[in-house]
C-alpha cells in the first residue's frame, strides 16, 4: 500500500495551518502568556541553583570541561609528535652506531693484516 504524495502534502499543509492557529490563539491569551513567563523565570532560577550547587561540589562547568578536553587533545598531539621525533632520532643513532661499528671492524681488520704482514717480513 503506497500513500499518495498529494495526500501527504495536503496533510502536512493542514497540520501547519492548525499549529499556526493554535499558536496564535495561545499567544493572544494573557493567562497563557503569564504562565509561560512564570515558567521561564522558574527555569532560570532552577538553572542558577543547579549551577551554584555544582560549583559548591567542585563539579566543573560545561565550558571548563570543554577547555580541559581541548587541552588534553593538544597534549596528546604534542606527545605523539615527541614520540615520532624520538623514534626517528633513535633510528638515526642506531644507524650511526652500526656504521661506526662497521668502520671500527674494518680498521681492526686492516690493522691485523698489517701486523701479519710485518710479522711475515721479519720472520722471512
Amino acid at each position: 500500500m503506497t500513500l499518495d504524495p498529494g495526500f501527504l502534502k495536503r496533510l502536512r499543509t493542514r497540520g501547519e495551518e492548525v499549529l499556526t492557529q493554535v499558536s496564535a490563539e495561545l499567544s493572544s491569551n494573557p493567562r497563557f502568556m503569564q504562565a509561560m513567563a512564570g515558567a521561564m523565570r522558574g527555569k532560570e532560577k532552577l538553572e542558577e541553583a543547579v549551577s551554584r550547587a555544582l560549583r559548591e561540589m567542585n563539579v566543573p562547568s560545561r565550558s571548563e570541561l570543554k577547555r580541559a578536553v581541548a587541552r588534553i587533545d593538544a597534549l596528546e598531539r604534542e606527545l605523539a609528535a615527541l614520540k615520532a621525533r624520538a623514534r626517528t632520532e633513535t633510528k638515526e643513532r642506531g644507524a650511526a652506531r652500526r656504521q661506526g661499528a662497521r668502520g671500527r671492524q674494518g680498521a681492526r681488520r686492516r690493522q691485523g693484516a698489517r701486523r701479519r704482514q710485518a710479522g711475515a717480513k721479519t720472520a722471512g
